[in-house]
């Protein structure tokens, strides 16, 4: 064995594995950032709406699917998401009691202008993604209102969408993190 001091600067040895010989090749699957944040956001969604009133208040009533429709596009578009998305869309219809199909369109609507407006986004300031999270959220909702009035041929309370709305955008910190933890943590696509 040759001593310490004479082994070279790029030969493999235990103390000098090479430039990504330390680095652990992390693979992120569909579980990480798919599966898991949705069942997350059916948890969070069944925990909400609980009839529990702290101080005579509701609880508020976010759409958390959104967030993840938001969120996954940007992360990386899949095949796997928006079939996802659209099972978070069913179970929303079928939970606060939607006509069949309305939260699916609604989301897979944010998804898909969210797949093309991916290349722009990528890389900005949290400033800009809250921007635009928030302009995607106002056209979301005034989307389902529209839907719902088309629908039901009146118009839904608009305080309870705009309180809603709120309730969604005080979750951005939730999409921030995914994008954090997911964007470059797959070093299959850096």
């Amino acid at each position: 064995m040759k001593p310490l001091m004479k082994r070279g600067l790029f030969e493999r040895s235990p103390l000098n594995r090479g430039m990504r010989g330390g680095m652990a090749a992390k693979i992120v699957g569909p579980w990480d950032w798919i599966i898991a944040p949705a069942l997350l956001s059916v948890a969070a969604t069944i925990v909400l709406a609980t009839a529990f009133q702290p101080f005579g208040w509701y609880l508020p009533e976010p759409v958390t699917p959104f967030l993840l429709a938001f969120a996954w596009p940007l992360i990386r578009p899949s095949y796997i998401a928006p079939f996802v998305l659209g099972a978070l869309g069913m179970f929303l219809d079928f939970f606060w009691g939607a006509p069949l199909g309305f939260w699916t369109l609604s989301l897979m609507l944010v998804y898909a202008v969210l797949v093309f407006a991916r290349t722009y986004l990528i890389g900005q300031e949290w400033i800009i993604v809250f921007g635009v999270f928030v302009l995607t959220e106002i056209v979301f909702f005034s989307i389902c209102t529209v839907f719902m009035t088309l629908d039901t041929g009146s118009v839904p309370r608009i305080f309870g969408v705009i309180e809603q709305a709120i309730a969604t955008g005080v979750c951005f910190p939730a999409v921030w993190y995914l994008m954090e933890k997911y964007l470059h943590a797959d070093v299959r696509f850096q």
